[in-house]
């Protein structure tokens, strides 16, 4: 499959097929995926279990939301302009979170963002709308 990068990254999500945030700390690496199932947005939260053979993931909680929730949240954090994004450990900081953003939205469009302790405009406000919908 063809992949294509937006060139308007202030154009709006659409559609989305799936949307992968992976997150990780000094004792916890966790993975929402987001997925479209039957017009529903499906959202799983993961802990990531390493091993010597191969990485699990361990299913802690699921939510279904509509659509449009799920389109809304996207949009209104403004998911587009993340591609590209390249946050660089901060200078003195000696600990944090890492994430990454990996998504294919509006039929096959990419996006892919990532950081160490520095993360795009809106990130927290997906991370909790996130959050929201998983309670």
């Amino acid at each position: 499959m063809l992949f294509r990068k937006t060139t308007d990254k202030h154009s709006q999500i659409v559609s989305f097929e799936i949307i992968t945030l992976r997150t990780s700390g000094m004792r916890y690496t966790g993975e929402t995926e987001i997925l479209m199932k039957d017009g529903k947005a499906e959202v799983s939260q993961y802990a990531i279990m390493f091993s010597q053979d191969e990485d699990r993931r361990k299913l802690e909680k699921r939510a279904i939301c509509d659509e449009q929730t799920m389109l809304k949240l996207l949009n209104d954090c403004k998911l587009l302009s993340w591609d590209g994004f390249k946050g660089p450990h901060p200078k003195g900081v000696l600990d944090g979170t890492i994430f990454s953003l990996n998504a294919v939205v509006n039929g096959n469009v990419k996006i892919y963002a990532s950081g160490s302790e520095n993360f795009p405009k809106h990130y927290r406000d997906f991370t909790d709308g996130l959050c929201k919908i998983l309670q």
